[in-house]
C-alpha cells in the first residue's frame, strides 16, 4: 500500500554545514575525531572542480549488516556480498577488492570509516578515512612490502608491485598519499593530481563542499549510507529519458507538457539509507534561487508517480513517494524503496522526475 504523502515547503534559509577547520582537530600531533557528518568531511576532501562524487559510509553499513568490526574473513565476505546486493557499495572503488586488499595492504573497505571518490578534469581521487584499529605504521610497512617507493607524502607503485597486486588495484591505488593527522588515505589516477588533493585537504585550495549548492545537498543527505553528487551536466546526462527511443521521448515530452518546464539544477544528489525491510532514498537538487526550487518541486512532484517512463511498470512499483520538500534553493523527493525491486545508486538510467529539459 502506498504511503501517505506529505508535501512541505520550507522557505527559511537552510543552515549550511560549516566547512571551517578548527585548530582543535589536532592535539599534540594526535588525530582527533572530525565532529562533522562523514559526508561533509568526505566532500571537503575533494577538490572544488569535482563533477561527480561518490560516498560510502562503511562504518554505518557494517552496523546495518550487524557485522561489528568485520574482523574475520567470513565477515568481510558477507560485507562485500550484502553491501552489493543492497546497492550500498555501488559508489565504492574498493568494494570488489575487500579480501585481496586485506591480504596485500593489511586493510580494506572493512576497516574504513568512510570512502569517497571524485572525478574532475584534472583526474580521479579516492579519499578514505581509516578506522581507529588500523596502524598507520603498519600501513606504511605494507606499502613498502607490496612494492611502493616513497617521495615525501606520496607512495608510487613500481612495475614489480603492479604485477603483484593486479591491474584493478594497480589502477585504483597506483599513487597513494597518507595524511596521518586525519587518518586519511589518498589515491589519485594521475601523479600530478595528488598535490591538488593534498592541498584541498590542508584547505590551501577550495573543496567541493565550499560550493554552496553542494553544501546544501550534503546537509540534506548527511544521514545517508551512500551518496552520489553530480554537477549539472553529469546530473542531466545520467537521468536523461528517451535519448535513443522516439516513443519514450514522446511520452516524456507529453508528461512534461502537463506539468511544466524542467530546469537543470546546479548540482544534484541522491542518497540511500538502509533499513531492515525497506530503504529510504532521496533525490535532491540545488537551484539558483528559492523561487526556482519551489517551482521545480511543483513541476517534478507529479512526475514521481504514475507510469515509469523509460522503464517498465509504474514508479510506485519500486519507489513509493513519501515526501516532497523545499529548503531554501534545494528540493528533495524522498521515497521508500524495496531493494529487491529497484537499484538507483549507479547514477545511470531514465528518471523523469530528476531529469532536465530535452
Amino acid at each position: 500500500m502506498q504511503r501517505r504523502l506529505g508535501v512541505r515547503l520550507v522557505v527559511a534559509p537552510l543552515l549550511v554545514l560549516a566547512v571551517a577547520v578548527t585548530a582543535g582537530w589536532l592535539v599534540d600531533g594526535r588525530s582527533a575525531a572530525d565532529p562533522r557528518p562523514p559526508l561533509a568531511a568526505a566532500l571537503d576532501a575533494l577538490p572544488t572542480g569535482t563533477v561527480v562524487a561518490g560516498f560510502t559510509d562503511w562504518s554505518a553499513i557494517r552496523e546495518h549488516l550487524s557485522l561489528g568490526d568485520a574482523g574475520t574473513a567470513a565477515a568481510r565476505t558477507r560485507l562485500a556480498e550484502d553491501a552489493a546486493l543492497r546497492d550500498l557499495s555501488t559508489r565504492s572503488v574498493l568494494a570488489e577488492s575487500v579480501e585481496p586488499m586485506h591480504e596485500l595492504y593489511g586493510w580494506s573497505a572493512a576497516d574504513l570509516e568512510w570512502e569517497a571518490y571524485g572525478q574532475a578534469a584534472g583526474g580521479g581521487a579516492l579519499v578514505a578515512r581509516l578506522g581507529a584499529r588500523v596502524s598507520l605504521a603498519e600501513v606504511e610497512d605494507r606499502l613498502s612490502d607490496v612494492g611502493y617507493t616513497r617521495d615525501g607524502q606520496v607512495w608510487t607503485l613500481g612495475d614489480v608491485g603492479r604485477a603483484a597486486v593486479g591491474p584493478e588495484l594497480a589502477s585504483a591505488l597506483g599513487t597513494i598519499a597518507l595524511v596521518p593527522g586525519r587518518r586519511l588515505v589518498v589515491a589519485t589516477s594521475k601523479d600530478a593530481y595528488a598535490p591538488v588533493v593534498l592541498a584541498t585537504i590542508r584547505h590551501d585550495e577550495p573543496s567541493l563542499l565550499s560550493r554552496r549548492p553542494v553544501a546544501d545537498i550534503a546537509a540534506q543527505l548527511a544521514a545517508s549510507d551512500t551518496v552520489l553528487v553530480q554537477a549539472q551536466r553529469e546530473a542531466c546526462r545520467s537521468a536523461a529519458v528517451g535519448e535513443t527511443d522516439a516513443d519514450v521521448a514522446a511520452q516524456a515530452a507529453a508528461a512534461v507538457a502537463r506539468t511544466g518546464e524542467l530546469v537543470a539544477p546546479q548540482y544534484a544528489g541522491r542518497g540511500l539509507v538502509d533499513g531492515a525491510r525497506r530503504q529510504d532514498i532521496r533525490f535532491v537538487a540545488a537551484y539558483g534561487s528559492p523561487d526556482r526550487a519551489a517551482d521545480q518541486l511543483r513541476v517534478r512532484r507529479p512526475l514521481a508517480s504514475g507510469p515509469f517512463i523509460g522503464r517498465s511498470g509504474r514508479v510506485e512499483d519500486s519507489l513509493d513517494l513519501v515526501s516532497a520538500t523545499v529548503q531554501g534553493a534545494t528540493t528533495s523527493l524522498r521515497f521508500a524503496l524495496d531493494p529487491d525491486r529497484g537499484a538507483f545508486m549507479s547514477g545511470e538510467g531514465p528518471l523523469l522526475f530528476a531529469a532536465c529539459a530535452a
